[in-house]
């Protein structure tokens, strides 16, 4: 269902368990809950910047965001194992991947893992995790964002868990390599569609939403075999990342890296693409969020649910 015409003339609701969003003539707002608020300027992180400690020597992270950084570790090597044995490919992503080179695990005040995956092997992620997971409980599905409607996406997921997640971000051949220059320009372009899958979202069923992302999708790749082409970050998910496409030789051959002391893949030029993305990716970021479920109120079940990975791990 859209918003109503008064909704989006003007409404504070809820925005995911530590925010609101408050909607004033088209703009929208998004300002911390009190309790979280309070909570945020007690981050010990903000002391390590400002006293500009090497933040290569923070410390771990502790207490619920310590486990379910661990819970969600134990996600990640079920989705490796089942990769592994059905001869897939994926990689650590985005904040995964600085974590790893900068922290040797999880960025301290994040929790969640991110993940690339060719199209090919994506497009049969769900079905292979139902033929492969050793834990029942362990499963990957299609997401449709509460937050953005036109984000519809797969993640490993936890029955009895819902603050357990993997991020899966498919990526798609572009069909030819392209200069860095030409890159920007295309990633320009389908920021601009993107925009316009927006609009086509709203109030749309889950499958309207996945049509039009596959329609959108159609319109950017070409269709040329080039064994050397970019790839495109899928434009199943929104992101401001300067630019959407990296070369051939950016992403493969794959390596490995150690995350949490466990052996991960990762793409090859990983100083390359941080820097691309991140810019002094070893220097602390203009502003320390707070990880997804740092302060979510877990039932029981869901504790027992972590317990018990972080048991396996």
């Amino acid at each position: 269902m859209g918003l109503s015409i008064v909704d989006k003339l003007f409404s504070i609701k809820d925005y995911g368990e530590t925010h609101h969003m408050l909607r004033l003539f088209g703009l929208k707002i998004k300002f911390p809950k009190s309790e979280f608020a309070k909570k945020k300027k007690e981050n010990p992180y903000y002391y390590y910047k400002k006293n500009n400690i090497d933040i290569t020597t923070i410390p771990p992270a502790t207490g619920q965001i310590r486990d379910i950084q661990l819970a969600n570790l134990a996600l990640l090597k079920e989705l490796d194992y089942v990769c592994k044995q059905n001869n897939m490919k994926y990689w650590l992503d985005f904040g995964s991947l600085l974590g790893a080179v900068r922290h040797k695990g999880f960025i301290p005040w994040d929790d969640d893992i991110d993940v690339g995956m060719l199209r090919e092997d994506y497009d049969k992620i769900i079905e292979v995790f139902k033929k492969s997971s050793r834990n029942p409980d362990i499963y990957a599905d299609y997401v449709n964002s509460a937050k953005n409607s036109c984000q519809y996406y797969i993640k490993v997921l936890h029955k009895k868990c819902p603050h357990l997640f993997v991020d899966i971000f498919p990526y798609d051949f572009y069909g030819k390599s392209l200069t860095k220059e030409e890159q920007y320009k295309k990633t320009a372009e389908i920021k601009r569609l993107r925009k316009r899958m927006q609009s086509k979202c709203m109030g749309a069923d889950v499958s309207q939403i996945a049509e039009t992302i596959k329609t959108s999708r159609n319109k950017i790749l070409l269709n040329e075999t080039d064994s050397n082409s970019d790839l495109v970050w899928g434009i199943d998910f929104n992101h401001g990342w300067k630019n959407w496409l990296y070369s051939y030789d950016m992403i493969f051959p794959l390596k490995t890296i150690k995350f949490e002391n466990v052996e991960i893949p990762c793409i090859n030029k990983v100083d390359d693409f941080l820097t691309e993305v991140y810019g002094d990716y070893m220097a602390y970021p203009r502003k320390i969020g707070v990880g997804h479920s740092m302060f979510a109120v877990l039932s029981n079940e869901e504790k027992l649910a972590i317990e018990d990975l972080i048991k396996v791990l």
